[in-house]
């Protein structure tokens, strides 16, 4: 992260603001303003920074950042959460998305989920293979959600995507979720093997798309 700040700032020079991580590999870079020129100066560099183990940062100017709040809520949310200043001062002030945008993301999110599981049960069909494959991927995306509906109750505290114990105990105690269909199926990311077992089980499938069901409606619903 700190070769990666220094590429930056030799490139952006006195436009460079700050470099802000929000996970081991992610990055946001601010600068006062951007041209097609630094895209230039910074694409050859991109392949060193893979190979550090970094993914390519997002470039963005603090005015960008502070008037898409309402256009990314989440991601904005996450990264305020979890980010670590790594040059510069950043350009944060007090800004938070509002809980109307979070929940309206949410929403948005939850009804995706449940659509692409009705779908990928659909194609699926009767095959238990394809509806092991359904299963095992939705297991992230599910992950993701929780977190994120977690913050949108404010009962975030623990229940975060990297601590599925606290995930599962939010939306069994706060939205009536049953803790051993989150369970099986977030330990998929782990164990994908036990995916071709629990697609076995009609209930347990059934369970989970009214799950998922579940969701969205609280999602829907969720006043402050």
């Amino acid at each position: 992260m700190e070769r990666l700040a220094s590429d930056l700032q030799r490139v952006l020079d006195e436009r460079f603001v700050a470099l802000v991580a929000y996970s081991p590999t992610r990055a946001v870079a601010f600068a006062t303003r951007l041209a097609a020129d630094d895209l230039q100066a910074l694409a050859p560099l991109v392949d060193r920074w893979h190979h550090d183990g970094l993914d390519t940062p997002l470039l963005l100017t603090p005015d960008e950042f502070r008037r898409s709040f309402d256009a990314f809520p989440l991601e904005y949310g996450a990264i305020l959460d979890r980010h670590l200043v790594i040059a510069g001062t950043a350009p944060f002030d007090e800004a938070r998305p509002a809980d109307a945008d979070i929940r309206r993301a949410c929403e948005i999110q939850a009804k995706a989920f449940l659509i692409h599981m009705r779908q990928g049960w659909l194609h699926a069909a009767d095959h238990h293979h394809e509806q092991a494959v359904m299963l095992e991927q939705s297991a992230a995306p599910l992950r993701v959600l929780l977190a994120n509906v977690a913050r949108l109750s404010h009962q975030d505290a623990g229940a975060t995507s990297d601590n599925d114990d606290a995930l599962v105990a939010f939306g069994e105690t706060h939205i009536g979720l049953p803790a051993e269909v989150l369970r099986g199926v977030l330990a998929l990311d782990a164990h994908p093997e036990r995916a071709g077992e629990l697609v076995k089980s009609p209930d347990f499938m059934n369970a989970y798309l009214l799950s998922a069901e579940t969701l969205w409606a609280f999602a829907d619903a969720w006043r402050q």
